[in-house]
This record gives C-alpha cells, structure tokens and sequence, in this order.
C-alpha cells in the first residue's frame, strides 16, 4: 500500500483496518521524528479514536497529514512563527473540513518554512526539517515537512501550500509528487496566508492519481472567500509536450539530463515533443518581489516584532518599502508573463520543465555550480522555475525522473493551462506508469 488510492481501496474492502493504518503512521512519525523533525504536532489519541469509526468517504480510515498553516480547531495554528505559538485555532480551515468530510483521520501537522516565507525549511520555530535522502540536506520549502513525511512513507499524502513554488520544491527534493492548482480554485479560508494573490493549497503524495483525487475533493467555489474562483475544468486531451526552454538557463547538468530524458520517454509513450520557450524567469523574480507588500499587509501586527526571524523581518520590511508606481510595474511585468505563457500554450498542450535548478543542496551550501553559472541557495534560487507559474495562476505537478550521482531525486514539473488539473494528472500518470522513480523510499539516512 504505497499510495493514498490504494490505501484508501484496502480500507474500503476490509483488507485492512483505519486502526492498522493509523497505528502504523503513528509508528513512523515515533521512529522519524527524531531524524526529521518533519512534524510539529501529533494527535495520537483523537486519530486513534477516530480510526475506530472512521467516516465514510474517498479517503475513509486514511492516515493524513497537514501544514502547520491549516486550521484545526482546538490545535495551534502557529506557521512555525514564534510570535503565534499560541494561536489555537476554534474552527477548521475549509481544506481541513473537506479532508475530514472525505473521511481522511488527520494524525499531524508538519514543519514548515516560518509563515511559508522561505524555500529550504531552515527556519522554523520547531527547528529545521531533514531530508530524509539525506539528512544533511534541505528538504525545500516552504512545505518541507510534508514532503519529508511522504518521502519517509510516515504518510501517503500530506497537504502543502504552494506561494512561489512551496509543494513542488519539496516534492522535487524529497522525490514525491505535489500538484500546485489552478490559483483560486481552493478556498484558503481558515489558512495562514503569505500572499493571497499567489497562494495556493494542494497535495504532496507519491503519485499524480493521489494529488489529483485531494484536488477533487478540496476544489470548489466558496463565496466567503474572495480568492475562490470556480471554472470548468479543461477537457482537451494533450498530446503535445512542449519542453519549455527559458526554464533550463542556468541548471545543473544531471537536472538537465533528467528532465531531457523525461522528454524522450513522453515521446515513446505516443506524446508529440516539439520545442517552446516560456516566460523569462528573471522577470518572474522581478515581479514577485513586488507581491511582498502583501505579507506586509497580512502580517501588520509583526511590524515591530522582534522575535520573529531576520529572514521574515526582511520580507516585511521589503513588502512596506515598496511604491505605489513598483507594484504597479510588477503587475504589469506579470500580464507579460501569463502572456509568454499563453504563447507556448500556442504550439504545446503542456509544457515539461525543470522544477528545481537543481537537486537538494546540502545545509552548509550557500551556491551551487549550475551551467553557464551559479545559483543562490538561500534568497530565492531553490524558487527560480517554479515562480512563474504562480505569478500566471497556472496548474503544475512536480513529479521525481531520476537520481542524482549522489543518490538524491531530480524533480520535473508538467505545466498546464488554467483549469486543467485532470489533464496534468493524466499526463504524468502515464510517465509514472513506465518507472518507478515516484515509488522509491527514503531511507532516512
């Protein structure tokens, strides 16, 4: 039973009890924690309880877990933010009730970047997460816990928040799926914000199949929250996988190797490859640094906060320094984006990238030596190829296509047209139907 689907039929057919599930994550989260540090709270005694009648739905008896950022009504919603330790939360988020409704039995929250401000995980009032590859290594972030703990096989599915590329860093240097969806498609009510223009909720799991089924469940209008949007979701069949070249300037040459050779296996499975460009990523950069005004605005009371970390006092201070004519130009440099993007989307029905520039870098690394350069690791180079989709509100899966000569994954990225979540699935369903990449453990080493 590797993944939520299979889980959730074991279940369902009697092979397996929710007590035997839950019982066996507990177990895990025991044995790991102390290597990963992927969860900040464990709710041994409810998931138990619950296990024994567990409610109906696709993900009945299921063992789950959640980012610290989603509300669960009487646990605390800190964001691994010291100065919200004791926030305790009275209702559950909209992503947590729907999870629940789905009969899914939430057994913990997991580590996150501090207010899912930052891309390794480092930082964080419970104390950084490991990768489970390699301890030595990030995890990537801001949704490092849950990719730890899927990666790990604590859980088969761990819901992530997705701002500048927050599932899908994780889920390439953990070697998991995550699929970041359409902007709006859903609701964030009840969940800790960074920049709600930009912020999205979805599932960190081992396969597509899995991501896309919580998508089902979780997407839906909700007309409390202003940045809930329902459309239609795309059904045009793909058969054309652009590789979207502005996305490999500067990556590392096993990154490169992995994604080219996923382009080769698309090919052989009957998909058309033709070549695209994409947006620029530097103006991607550009334009999100200007979207920092909303963490200002969302965060107000932390101004003049000083136990919150420099890393988060610096965005701030970044959000409120920034003009009216800046935010303005950065709105304007992000209409040209959604547009690059929709001019690939002229000669591919999707389109095949790098996720990370590279794979997990270690602790201590401060750059990696990538083609024609270098890339920062801590102000913002683990985000570099994941930004731009969230600058257009377009869909992507991260998904695992090999190994790194140290034995670390190497993360691809499948982006798609707004609202076509179902098509993205499919595609990467039949990449991962032809390896195993996505079913490969960690060894917590």
């Amino acid at each position: 039973m590797q993944t939520l689907i299979e889980q959730a039929k074991a279940v369902a057919s009697g092979d397996v009890s929710s007590s035997e599930l839950v019982q066996h994550a507990l177990d895990a989260i025991d044995r790991t924690q102390p290597l990963l540090n992927a969860f900040t709270q464990v709710f041994s005694d409810e998931a138990l309880a619950q296990s024994k009648s567990p409610k109906p739905g696709p993900l009945s008896g299921v063992p789950i877990a959640v980012k610290d950022l989603y509300d669960l009504a009487g646990a605390v919603s800190s964001g691994c933010c010291a100065a919200y330790e004791d926030r305790r939360a009275s209702t559950d988020s909209v992503v947590v009730a729907k999870l629940k409704d789905a009969g899914a039995i939430i057994v913990g929250k997991t580590n996150q970047h501090e207010l899912a401000c930052g891309a390794t995980n480092l930082t964080s009032s419970h104390g950084a997460t490991r990768n489970p590859w390699d301890r030595e290594r990030i995890t990537g972030g801001s949704s490092g816990g849950s990719g730890a703990a899927v990666a790990a096989g604590v859980v088969q599915m761990a819901m992530g928040s997705d701002t500048g590329g927050s599932i899908r860093i994780p889920s390439s240097f953990c070697g998991v799926t995550g699929l970041k969806p359409t902007h709006g498609s859903v609701s964030l009510r009840g969940a800790m914000p960074m920049c709600p223009s930009l912020d999205t909720a979805g599932a960190l799991a081992r396969t597509a199949e899995d991501c896309y089924l919580v998508h089902t469940i979780l997407a839906g209008p909700d007309e409390s929250y202003l940045w809930s949007r329902h459309a239609e979701p795309n059904a045009t069949q793909p058969k054309r996988v652009g590789i979207a070249r502005s996305f490999f300037d500067r990556v590392h040459p096993e990154t490169r190797a992995g994604v080219e050779d996923a382009a080769k296996l698309f090919e052989s499975l009957g998909f058309e490859i033709v070549e695209t460009q994409g947006p620029s990523i530097d103006e991607a950069f550009g334009t999100f640094g200007t979207r920092l005004t909303e963490v200002a605005a969302c965060y107000r009371d932390l101004w003049d906060n000083t136990i919150i970390s420099p890393g988060l006092q610096q965005f701030i201070n970044l959000g409120r320094s920034i003009t009216g004519p800046d935010a303005f130009a950065g709105r304007e440099l992000g209409l040209k984006i959604t547009h690059d993007f929709a001019t690939a989307f002229k000669d591919a029905d999707v389109l095949l990238a790098p996720c990370t520039a590279f794979p997990a870098p270690k602790t201590t690394d401060w750059e990696i030596a990538v083609e024609n350069g270098s890339v920062d690791v801590h102000q913002g180079g683990c985000a570099r190829l994941t930004l731009p989709v969230n600058v257009a509100g377009l869909p992507a899966v991260a998904f695992p296509v090999g190994s790194s000569s140290d034995g670390t994954p190497i993360g691809a990225q499948l982006i798609g047209r707004e609202w076509s979540e179902r098509q993205l699935s499919d595609v990467v369903t039949a990449y991962q139907s032809a390896t195993d990449y996505h079913l490969r453990m960690a060894g917590v080493a």
